[in-house]
């Protein structure tokens, strides 16, 4: 006996088909429609038979009003009857039914065909949950692809980004995707940040970010997740439980923004640290400019001074060589001593011109330096590699300068 359960349908007398196919079958017969329909919900069978072989009168409109029903669907209808004519199949075929038998058939004929429509609907429904595998299989690929394109656009949008504010702002944008609501904290030496997805700080959220800061990586409460991160914590307020699949593909996506947006607070960091070093470099070269200039302007005066005061002694000598009675051969020591005082004076004044020359080279030295601290603050943005390229070229520059 096959193993399959049936239902049969028999409006009159049973026929010989019919009786055949309930002996190799789990049949189980009604004599209406109504009553046949109610069996289908109470039992599952995997095909019905309509037996009406004795009615004079091939009545499809029960066939109809049974195919018509709820209860009947994915169940095959096969109808027996003696009536074969083109005009019956047709109006059958027309209106669902799966097969149509004539009752001249033999009960062995009949049986493999009842077993047919049964592997072959059989047939259908696996191949129509593969289609639904298959549709899930493709839609979720498409959806990884999609949140893909999503994270490396973040990725590539956060390098615009110059302050905390935006690069929140940046953040919960992509974030708006996922249909999540989320609290967001980023901590750096500029400061902590804590976000809403409207821009502004919860002080609740806030608390539970900065104590649980240095957790675990994720913390699961309820529909709520914490996802620690460097410099970065997200609190997910509505995490699906329910579906284990978008769970996960949140925690994996959110994870990967976050990793960017860690790698950004770092860079806007260094940057900072960039600044503050461009400043106290200017500072300091304000400052050594400012001595410079004080030292070389009292040096020159210093020089002068010196010049006009042996210029005035001898000056005084000369004159008072007449009333000194000394001997022509004193007096021509003294003039000689005060004229090489006053040679060897100049040629020290000469001999310090070559120390302004000096003093010129350090100064433009020092604004060699300021033009190159400013052409790297300027290239920044490129990355630090090309800011070290920038500044070990001033450095070869500043090597080449000689000032004494």
């Amino acid at each position: 006996m096959n193993s399959h359960k049936i239902l049969v349908i028999v409006p009159g007398k049973l026929s010989e088909q019919a009786a055949y196919i309930t002996e190799h079958f789990q049949a189980e017969s009604v004599n209406s429609v109504e009553i046949g329909l109610e069996a289908l919900q109470q039992s599952e069978f995997k095909l019905a038979i309509y037996d009406a072989p004795h009615s004079e009168i091939l009545n499809l409109e029960n066939c109809a009003k049974l195919l018509q029903n709820d209860e009947m669907q994915g169940i095959p209808l096969i109808v027996l009857s003696h009536q074969y004519a083109l005009q019956d199949k047709l109006k059958a075929f027309e209106i669902g039914c799966d097969d149509f038998i004539d009752a001249t058939v033999s009960g062995d004929e009949a049986c493999a065909r009842v077993t047919k429509s049964i592997f072959n609907q059989i047939a259908n429904q696996q191949l129509k949950s593969r289609l639904t595998q298959a549709h899930q299989t493709a839609h979720t690929a498409m959806a990884d692809n999609s949140d893909l394109g999503a994270n490396i656009q973040f990725l590539l949008a956060i390098n615009d980004c110059d302050n905390l504010d935006e690069l929140g702002q940046q953040f919960f944008a992509t974030l708006r995707r996922y249909g999540l609501h989320c609290s967001l904290q980023m901590r750096s030496v500029m400061g902590d940040k804590n976000m809403e997805a409207h821009g502004m700080a919860k002080d609740l959220e806030s608390q539970l970010l900065s104590q649980l800061a240095d957790a675990d990586r994720y913390i699961d409460f309820g529909t709520r997740t914490i996802v620690n991160y460097d410099k970065v914590s997200l609190l997910i307020k509505n995490m699906p439980k329910d579906a284990p699949e978008k769970y996960g593909a949140i925690k994996d996506n959110t994870f990967a923004l976050l990793q960017g947006l860690n790698a950004r607070i770092k860079a806007l960091e260094d940057r900072h640290h960039l600044m503050q070093e461009k400043a106290s470099l200017l500072k300091l070269s304000e400052d050594v400019s400012n001595v410079m200039n004080s030292l070389k302007d009292s040096y020159q005066t210093v020089m002068c001074d010196i010049v006009n005061e042996v210029e005035n002694v001898a000056e005084l000598i000369q004159m008072k060589l007449p009333t000194l009675a000394l001997t022509e051969e004193h007096e021509n020591f003294l003039e000689n001593a005060t004229t090489r005082a006053i040679t060897e004076t100049n040629r020290i004044f000469n001999d310090g011109l070559k120390v302004d020359e000096c003093f010129a080279k350090l100064e433009e030295a020092i604004e060699h330096s300021l033009r190159t601290v400013e052409l790297a603050s300027d290239g920044q943005a490129n990355g630090k590699k090309g800011l070290g390229n920038t500044v070990a070229g001033g450095n070869q520059d500043d090597a080449s300068i000689e000032l004494f």
